[in-house]
């Protein structure tokens, strides 16, 4: 069967990028706390003893990085995807969609009886 895609929901692709891409700004932030406290407790004895604590001082920033990032990637991600999709919904409208090509069974619809008692073929 040949589908093709007409129009991308804005919104919801925002919604989408939105949290996937502040999900994944903060576990690449924690990744660089945690790298962050590792170069701090590293240096610190390297330091004499003159800069003390440290380790702790970059664990705390590192964190504070960690929310930063998760929000800066989840606006900067929505507002590139809420973009990208109003730009496809032009082109699509223009010169047509992507075409796709799906395989798979035929569905047979459900009998009213089964509609009725709120039946599935699928569970």
């Amino acid at each position: 069967m040949k589908f093709e895609l007409k129009r991308v929901d804005v919104w919801s692709a925002t919604k989408i990028s939105f949290f996937l891409n502040g999900f994944l700004g903060l576990i690449f932030g924690l990744f660089y706390a945690l790298i962050l406290a590792m170069v701090g407790s590293i240096i610190e004895p390297i330091s004499g003893g003159e800069i003390e604590s440290l380790g702790a001082l970059t664990g705390a920033f590192g964190i504070f990085f960690a929310i930063i990032l998760a929000i800066f990637s989840a606006v900067t991600g929505g507002i590139t995807v809420a973009i990208l999709a109003w730009i496809y919904n032009i082109f699509a409208r223009w010169i047509g969609g992507i075409e796709m090509d799906l395989a798979g069974g035929k569905i047979e619809p459900l009998s009213s009886v089964e509609r009725e008692e709120g039946l599935s073929r699928y569970e």
